[in-house]
């Protein structure tokens, strides 16, 4: 993970991101704002499935847009809905696909704590700025430092089959640009059901992903 500007939150302006960890029972059915975006498409209706974003950049990009709006406006419960359409649609049978059966269920609920997380981290961080800020989110592919990399846990779960993860640098600008209040961050994503879904960040997925307290 790489941050740029500060990492000091004042008190006041982190009260609104701090006051969003309560939500916890907001429907998280998504619908994207918008069809005339670039980057997003509309699949058939009653097929089940949200709004499709394309698989680059720039349809990661626009997934963000919701959220981070939201979010600009006060308005925390549909930031937490809007943050939904990062997790798996199906965790169990998603995992089930990649993971052997026993792992499966271990997996699920590490996924959702760790998706929790990266929604605390996002708010805490954004509640750095003044109220109201408005953030642009810009994603692109890491530039591989073999000089830097470490390596995964030793006890890592692997998968019994390749996964077809995808890494992007996610940065995130304060509008207009403050003195502080960007940051950026490497975060690992599987795209399934036409969306990004949220599977960690750093160097690995967090099944993979060291244990920052391991001093090992």
């Amino acid at each position: 993970m790489r941050l740029s500007g500060t990492r000091t939150l004042r008190a006041g302006s982190s009260a609104l991101a701090l006051a969003a960890f309560a939500i916890l029972s907001v429907d998280p059915n998504y619908s994207a704002r918008s069809s005339s975006l670039p980057g997003f498409s509309s699949l058939p209706e009653n097929t089940g499935t949200p709004a499709a974003f394309s698989h680059d950049a720039k349809g990661l990009e626009l997934q963000y847009q919701p959220f981070i709006e939201a979010f600009a406006g006060g308005e925390l419960a549909q930031a937490h809905q809007a943050f939904a359409i990062f997790s798996l649609p199906n965790p169990p049978d998603w995992f089930a696909k990649y993971f052997a059966k026993a792992q499966v269920e271990q997996l699920g609920r590490d996924n959702e704590s760790e998706l929790s997380t990266y929604e605390r981290v996002l708010l805490r961080w954004m509640g750095a700025v003044p109220a109201g800020t408005r953030f642009r989110v810009r994603c692109k592919p890491p530039h591989a430092d073999p000089t830097t990399r470490m390596p995964p846990r030793p006890d890592a779960i692997l998968p019994s089959v390749p996964i077809p993860l995808e890494q992007f640098v996610t940065e995130f600008d304060p509008i207009p640009k403050l003195s502080h209040g960007r940051f950026s961050m490497l975060v690992n994503y599987v795209y399934v059901d036409g969306a990004f879904r949220y599977v960690g960040k750093g160097a690995y997925p967090f099944w993979s992903m060291p244990d920052a307290s391991d001093k090992n």
